[in-house]
């Protein structure tokens, strides 16, 4: 399709006259359609035996305008439903919708990444957009520490100060608000905005070593909506400059947090405008190579973001360093502060001695923080949905907790509920498989030595396959009633073994590093919220059974929503018993 505009943008320039330039156009799209033709029948033969529409052994269009509506998740599981979970969506492309299919392509290097995560590696080369087995594996080596099990450990008390403890006052100041003076006070509120600037706080604090302050700013709304000028989520992006803030605040280096709450919002703003920018680019690789000048001024900003979004992290980093020198400690040791920005400074690859430069940590935080704030905050918000959904699953969570930790002031650390709370493990676990918060398709080149075959199809080196993680969570081969929500289905010892065919977070070699942490966090929050607050629905629920319906979902680089506050809105009160 790129080479048919060419050819039509060339014979409009020669033709003389708007007939002559319609005409050539024509003729040069016929040629390039027949060009494709010829491609699919000869070139990729063996494809031609994949299911799928016929147009895509021609295009694969019809994928790129769900891409652009951001809707391109919907897209595979349809074709999986229809054709079955290896469909053709393209004259060289294979979406892979099965679990044994989905870890076999993703189980080693043979299959690297697509040139799309080239595309949008827009804040330079880390250990989600390398397409370079050896890098991959140098730096997962010199991060793994930082994600290890006994490291994640060491900072429950960080998650629950920074995140679920500054989420419950938050709770706390909408309930009081909403108070009429009866002991029974409700507050309307939007769970997904909620969730999503704790998770923003959490991860900014343990990679950049400063909370972004999302969460205090939605506490100073409530409490002084005429001083703070409406919800500040509603304008996180609209002003403020944190191209000088440095991580402690104010941009000189010295350690000292003058930067402030207020100045730091925007952030968010500039890595959401990120997060566009790489989407954008991956689907129209030649933006990244338009001249500044010829640029459509909304793809300048969000240039500017990302501009502003990569100088925020790196200035974090340098001012992290200085602090740690002054300290003279490593917080890798075990002295000061435990968090993951520690780790990653004092890093270093053990087989080779390589280190991190400032401006790799930096690209790595950036990845880390988009990655980790989106998922963690949809998967909360949805087991809250879900639960409110399904009484009584939502009756026997919240029994299961307040009578695992009868002391209302308990902190609930992660194992103690992974122990003790075996219900709420199956609910995450259930909402991570039907409304995964990665739901996109991942592509990956067929091995260029011998290609390999997927449930008896031989796919040809050159071929592009998706892996879809929406596909394989909701295969109807591999779950019964793949769109019900059933928590029952990962209990006991067969119902544990089952939560390793959600692919969620990936699998194999590119197996997302920072799972563990995801699974603290939410298990955390949620226990804890189920042990202190009660929710309710502010409206009934539609009667509408149809899944790619009932929820507007929008497919970014994560799965994300375009109606949060009519979906996620929900009533929340202090516990009643």
């Amino acid at each position: 399709m790129a080479l048919a505009r060419l050819w039509i943008g060339a014979a409009a320039a020669l033709a003389s006259s708007a007939a002559r330039a319609l005409a050539a156009a024509g003729l040069c799209a016929a040629a390039a359609l027949a060009a494709r033709a010829v491609y699919a029948g000869f070139v990729t033969l063996p494809l031609r035996r994949l299911p799928g529409p016929w147009y895509t052994k021609i295009t694969g269009l019809e994928r790129k305008l769900y891409a652009w509506r951001h809707r391109e998740h919907h897209y595979f599981m349809l074709m999986f439903e229809r054709y079955g979970p290896l469909v053709r969506v393209a004259p060289d492309k294979v979406g892979v919708g099965e679990v044994g299919m989905f870890r076999k392509m993703m189980a080693s290097h043979d299959l690297t990444k697509s040139k799309m995560y080239s595309d949008f590696a827009l804040a330079g080369e880390n250990v989600f957009t390398t397409r370079s087995p050896d890098f991959n594996k140098i730096r997962r080596r010199q991060m793994g520490p930082a994600f290890a099990a006994s490291h994640i450990h060491r900072m429950e008390p960080l998650i629950m100060a920074e995140g679920v403890d500054r989420l419950c006052q938050l709770f706390d100041a909408q309930i009081r608000a909403a108070s009429d003076g009866s002991k029974r006070a409700r507050a309307a509120t939007n769970v997904h905005r909620a969730f999503t600037m704790m998770t923003t706080d959490l991860i900014s604090s343990l990679v950049f070593g400063r909370p972004l302050d999302g969460v205090n700013a939605l506490i100073r709304a409530v409490e002084a909506p005429q001083a703070h000028g409406g919800a500040w989520a509603e304008r996180h992006g609209s002003s403020g400059d944190d191209s000088d803030c440095d991580g402690d605040g104010d941009g000189d280096g010295d350690g000292n947090d003058d930067c402030g709450g207020e100045k730091r919002e925007p952030i968010i703003g500039a890595m959401i405008g990120t997060m566009l920018l790489m989407g954008l680019v991956a689907e129209l690789p030649f933006l990244r190579w338009l001249p500044a000048r010829f640029a459509p001024r909304a793809l300048a900003q969000l240039y500017a973001m990302r501009d502003r979004y990569l100088g925020f992290a790196y200035n974090a980093v340098v001012g992290y360093r200085r602090r740690m020198a002054r300290a003279g400690a490593k917080r890798a040791d075990g002295a000061g502060r435990v968090d993951i920005l520690g780790m990653l400074i004092a890093a270093e690859d053990p087989e080779t001695g390589a280190r991190m430069t400032d401006w790799e940590i930096a690209s790595e935080s950036t990845v880390l923080l988009a990655a980790g704030t989106d998922t963690s905050a949809n998967v909360l918000a949805n087991c809250v949905r879900l639960l409110l959904l399904h009484p009584d699953a939502m009756s026997r969570a919240r029994a299961e907790v307040r009578d695992a930790f009868p002391d209302g002031a308990q902190t609930i650390t992660y194992a103690a509920a992974t122990e003790r709370l075996p219900f709420l493990g199956a609910v995450i676990w259930e909402t991570l498989r039907l409304r995964s918060s990665s739901s996109g398709a991942w592509p990956r080149d067929a091995p260029r030595a011998g290609g390999i075959t997927l449930g008896g199809h031989y796919i040809p080196p050159g071929a592009v396959l998706y892996g879809s993680v929406g596909g394989a969570n909701l295969n109807p081969d591999t779950w019964a009633a793949p769109k019900a929500f059933v928590p029952e289905r990962f209990l006991g010892p067969a119902g544990e073994a089952r939560r390793r065919d959600v692919v969620s977070f990936g699998s194999g070699v590119r197996l997302c590093p920072g799972r563990r942490l995801a699974m603290v966090e939410i298990t955390m929050a949620l226990s804890t919220l189920l042990h202190k607050y009660d929710f309710g629905l502010v409206a009934p629920p539609a009667a509408d059974d149809d899944y790619y319906s009932q929820l507007e979902e929008v497919c970014h680089i994560t799965t994300g929503f375009a109606n949060s506050e009519r979906d996620f809105t929900f009533y929340v009160s202090a516990r009643s018993d």
